[in-house]
């Protein structure tokens, strides 16, 4: 895909304003991002399916079922999750705050909470912190926007482009967070894009699910699923180009590829700040008989704790990877398998290939480190991205302060 990266994040597609600011919700540290548009948009949103939900994925779905809202209103250092019928009125205390502050509906305001668990909102702190934010928009520079839903991110995760959609510019901007509790299934982490493309809801819905499906359900940390996860996108049509109402359009392939690819460098991006981690791993299953079964096993193989071990320790033992694709839960023939780790043919025809041990370790102490695993069962592949496992991880997760 064509495209060309611009400055910006969600505040690069025209029609968008953002602010952020330090509410109170954490010491010193940017806690509230407010994100709006200046015209009517259509909503997509995927949301956790972890069973303890946090308050505001309900809000948020409620505001995203008749594909339409215009604002996005989230908070970092609190989750706002396990806190019972109060939490659930301060959720909504939220959308009314961003409402007011931006002169639309509460139904028109998605709402996201990050942070620990089972503490209640200092709502009356954020609503203040709304209010003020409502005047500010536009004000924000635009990585301070991205830093305003970072828990334990090491930096701002941010994207922006432009593309050709039909001989019109069309552009993509986006913020998202994660580095710990990152398995998702159908959502991640905190991700939020904007576009000034116009898009009928149900078509924006379908392209948001399948970018999710391939980039951010294509990653993993620590294998724990967040109660919070959600990617929402806001779509207002300021570019110009009549709207985007049949999947055969040729301008809505470019539009979902665009979108995809955005998801995706923001998927790596969270991966590869797991917490604690030292290495960015990507692990390549091709030659499988579905798609499905080949990310099944990418995603078991990414969670696979000794495997990750093994990145940290530059141990190169490819018995690990054999071991982790073999117990994914996925019908194999191990004489068809080859693994290639770093470049480094270790294993086929059902046995090990001989190879140099040294090489391997040297390969490994490279920051970025690459599995193959080829099945030869079909043509179907797909590609999932990671981090190691290393001492940093508990370091991170020994306290709560977020």
């Amino acid at each position: 895909m064509s495209h060309t990266d611009i400055p910006g994040n969600v505040t690069a597609p025209r029609g968008f304003r953002a602010a952020a600011m330090n509410c109170g919700v954490k010491a010193g540290k940017p806690d509230l991002v407010l994100i709006h548009s200046d015209h009517p948009a259509a909503v997509a949103a995927t949301l956790t399916t972890n069973q303890f939900r946090a308050a505001p994925t309900y809000v948020t779905e409620r505001a995203v079922a008749d594909g339409y809202a215009r604002t996005i209103v989230a908070n970092s250092g609190n989750a706002n999750c396990a806190t019972g019928a109060q939490g659930m009125e301060n959720a909504y205390r939220m959308a009314r705050a961003a409402a007011a502050a931006t002169g639309v509906l509460p139904s028109e305001v998605v709402v996201c909470s990050t942070g620990v668990i089972g503490h209640q909102l200092p709502i009356e702190k954020i609503e203040s912190g709304i209010a003020s934010l409502g005047g500010q928009l536009g004000q924000t520079a635009p990585e301070v926007i991205a830093q305003a839903v970072m828990t334990t991110d090491t930096y701002p995760k941010a994207v922006s482009i432009e593309f050709d959609l039909g001989g019109v510019p069309a552009r993509i901007g986006g913020i998202c967070k994660g580095a710990g509790m990152i398995h998702p299934n159908m959502a991640t982490m905190l991700a939020f894009f904007t576009t000034d493309v116009g898009i009928a809801p149900e078509l924006l819905r379908r392209a948001l699910r399948t970018a999710v499906m391939e980039s951010f359900n294509c990653i993993s940390v620590d294998g724990d699923q967040s109660t919070n996860d959600t990617v929402a996108i806001l779509a207002n049509g300021a570019c110009g180009a009549p709207s985007l109402a049949c999947e055969d359009d040729p301008r809505y392939t470019a539009f979902a590829e665009a979108l995809r690819y955005c998801c995706t460098e923001q998927a790596k991006k969270i991966a590869w700040d797991g917490e604690g981690a030292t290495k960015r791993i990507t692990i390549h299953v091709t030659g499988a008989r579905t798609w499905d079964e080949a990310r099944q096993i990418g995603r078991h193989l990414a969670n696979y704790t000794l495997l990750k071990v093994a990145y940290y320790a530059r141990d190169f033992n490819w018995g690990r990877v054999a071991a982790g694709a073999g117990a994914a839960g996925v019908c194999i023939d191990p004489y068809r398998v080859t693994i290639d780790w770093c470049g480094i043919r270790t294993f086929a025809s059902g046995e090990p290939v001989a190879h140099d041990m040294a090489a391997g370790r040297k390969a490994l102490a490279e920051r970025d480190i690459e599995v193959t695993v080829h099945l030869g069962l079909g043509e179907a592949c797909c590609t999932v991205w990671t981090c190691d496992l290393a001492p940093g991880y508990i370091e991170f997760n020994a306290v709560d302060e977020l």
